[in-house]
């Protein structure tokens, strides 16, 4: 064997291996030539005997090794295959259980979902009643308090109501004209029960203070003058409505003509008309209107309003423009000077009332100042001559019934006389 290189460098040094074996053997790897003993070279075999075979023996293990594990691995997958398969109930219960869980939470989810429908349904339907019964309460508060009342009365005295409408001869008609919406059995009744208030109070009125058979006297009075009075209701509201027709007149033939004269027609004129402050006459253009929307001509409608209002200028305004409807002419013309004569005529009667104040006042201070004193004068007179004395309650209900309805009367005629009142 040659010496090789790498066993001694270039300076003459041992090489590692040589540097192992001089420690291990205690001997020089180099003989005196300068080449390696035969030791050297039998311990270098050896070594790279041993190190061939360790590196078989370390490849050998790590291949057993790979093996053993991977055996170890085949072995083990059974196992964890097996807990697998043993785990996937749990797996399938568990997903159950969360499906189980959504359906659940869906279904309260709707059901409150359709409790809140519900409870909102309840709050409008609770709404909804409650507007409901104030809007009732408020369209009977606009009813009028007569209407009111002879529901109240109309149960307990329907009967006899019904027996007493005949007696009162055009009633029908005078609630018609009023506009008062109350059928006459039921104006019958409220008649009756006020009247029965009136004759109840009066009698125990004049039951207390003149006595018991004045009580019986006072009681059917009372109850014939009121329900006299409350027959001629309808008609003084007849008579308000035609003197308010009048004093709205002028300024509603006004109103037509300036717009007869801008180009515009008749029924849109009395559709104006009607939707105008004008109060009961705008009613009536308002029912005359209705009235041709349900078939009839103009002329009938305005026929049936001269029928319901007994007013002589509205009558005339009624003829002239049915004239005129059938001849023609200029209707604008006509209609304004209709309204500058009610207007001349008002103011006519308009002075004549404010020249009779006087001896209207002459007369309220009579009535109210002079009778009083002298009716006290003649009681005395008649106490010094006669001896006769004046029961005190008779003086009582005199002074504090007799005179305030006396001076009531005598106001009412002065406001009947007022032109247009």
């Amino acid at each position: 064997m040659k010496y090789m290189p790498d066993e001694e460098n270039s300076e003459g040094e041992l090489s590692p291996l040589m540097e192992e074996y001089k420690e291990e053997t205690g001997k020089e790897p180099l003989g005196s030539d300068g080449e390696p003993t035969k030791d050297y070279r039998e311990w270098r075999t050896k070594q790279r005997e041993e190190s061939d075979d360790s590196i078989l023996s370390k490849i050998f293990s790590k291949i057993g090794g790979a093996v053993i594990k991977t055996g170890e691995t085949t072995t083990k997958a059974p196992g964890r295959l097996g807990g697998a398969m043993k785990g996937l109930p749990s797996m399938r219960r568990e997903r159950e259980k969360e499906k189980r869980g959504l359906q659940d939470r869906l279904k309260d989810l709707k059901h409150l979902e359709t409790r809140r429908e519900e409870i909102s349904r309840e709050r409008t339907g609770r709404w909804d009643e409650a507007e409901g019964v104030s809007a009732a309460r408020e369209a009977e508060l606009e009813e009028p308090l007569s209407e009111r009342m002879a529901d109240t009365f109309y149960k307990p005295l329907k009967a006899p109501a019904r027996k007493l409408v005949g007696f009162f001869t055009g009633l029908e008609e005078d609630l018609y004209k009023a506009r008062m919406q109350i059928p006459v059995v039921r104006y019958v009744a409220l008649m009756m029960g006020i009247g029965l208030i009136a004759g109840i109070g009066g009698f125990v009125l004049a039951w207390l203070m003149l006595g018991f058979l004045m009580g019986i006297i006072v009681g059917p009075v009372a109850l014939m003058i009121t329900m006299l009075l409350m027959r001629r209701r309808p008609k003084l509201r007849v008579q308000s409505r035609i003197d308010e027709v009048n004093q709205t007149l002028p300024y509603a033939l006004r109103h037509i003509s300036t717009q007869l004269s801008s180009g515009i027609g008749l029924p849109e004129t009395m559709s104006s008309v009607s939707e105008a402050n004008y109060g009961a006459l705008s009613e009536e253009f308002e029912r005359v209107l209705r009235d041709m929307r349900a078939g009839s001509s103009t002329a009938e409608a305005l026929e049936r309003m001269t029928q319901r209002v007994e007013s002589d200028p509205l009558n005339r305004t009624a003829r002239q423009i049915q004239r005129t409807l059938r001849t023609g002419g200029n209707l604008s013309e006509t209609l304004g000077m209709l309204a500058d004569e009610t207007a001349l005529d008002m103011r006519m009667k308009l002075r004549d009332y404010t020249q009779s104040l006087n001896m209207m006042g002459m007369v309220y201070m009579f009535a109210s100042a002079v009778v009083p004193a002298l009716f006290i004068v003649l009681l005395i007179v008649m106490q010094f001559i006669g001896g006769a004395s004046v029961p005190v309650s008779l003086v009582a209900v005199l002074y504090l019934l007799g005179l305030p309805f006396i001076l009531f009367y005598l106001v009412m005629i002065f406001k009947k006389m007022e032109p247009g009142a």
